[in-house]
This record gives C-alpha cells, structure tokens and sequence, in this order.
C-alpha cells in the first residue's frame, strides 16, 4: 500500500474558466506504482476567510469541479445553488478507480457554466489531495 499527499495554500488569481480546466498551482499528483493498484481519491477545497454574505449576492450560475485519472474523468461534483455558500467554499470529492502498473496522473478541474459568476478567486485556498493505492495482482 502507498500513499500520496500534497496540500496548497494560496490565494486564487484570475478569471473563472467556462471551460475544464486545472486550477492556478494545479491540483495534481502523479503517482507510480509497480503494478495495476485500486486507487482511493480524497480532495478537499476550501476558500479562507470568504465572507458567506457578501459572495451569495455575487454568485451566479452553477460551479463545477471534476478528478480525472490519466485524462479521464472518474467523478464530478456540480454546486447547482449559488446561495448554497457552505457547498461553495467548503468542497470534498471522493473516488475509486484503478490504474496500470507504471506513471500516472491524478488532477482536480473546474469550471462555471457560461455566464457564470463565482466571487471565490481572491480569497485564499486550503486545497489537498490524496490518493491510497492497494495493488490488485
């Protein structure tokens, strides 16, 4: 069994993506393993200090993220309510999957539904990823 880690703390920049993509100082690992392993995924994304008021008056649209496995998407996590503020600054995605033997990746993404808005970007980030690998030969 091993076990991979790697956490971030950093304050968000930019402009919301409509599209998938990797979050500013990407959410990923990649791990190696010496034979096919089932995989156990845990991610947590936290917003810092985002005042609950203010932002549910400035969310709109609907906010997305996803964990792909070596480029295919293995579970994804839809905050469809922008007045639900605990969903959006609070998020944890769990999955399970299985991996060959060798390199592989492992990432976190996001996106807005178009003509969405999140007021999330300027706070600061406490973001982690894990991943438990058991060989399955």
């Amino acid at each position: 069994m091993n076990s991979y880690t790697r956490s971030w703390k950093s304050r968000i920049e930019g402009d919301m993506s409509t599209h998938w993509t990797s979050l500013p100082s990407p959410m990923s690992l990649t791990i190696k393993e010496d034979r096919r392993s089932d995989i156990f995924i845990a991610a947590s994304l936290e917003f810092l200090g985002a005042p609950i008021n203010d932002m549910t008056k400035n969310h709109k649209g609907s906010l997305y993220y996803k964990i792909e496995v070596n480029g295919h998407p293995i579970v994804q996590y839809h905050v469809s309510n922008p007045r639900d503020s605990k969903k959006a600054i609070g998020i944890n995605l769990h999955a399970k999957t299985e991996i060959p033997a060798g390199e592989n990746s492992v990432e976190v993404f996001y996106k807005v539904s178009k003509n969405g808005s999140w007021d999330l970007l300027r706070y600061q980030s406490q973001r982690h990823l894990s991943v438990l690998a058991l060989p399955t030969e």
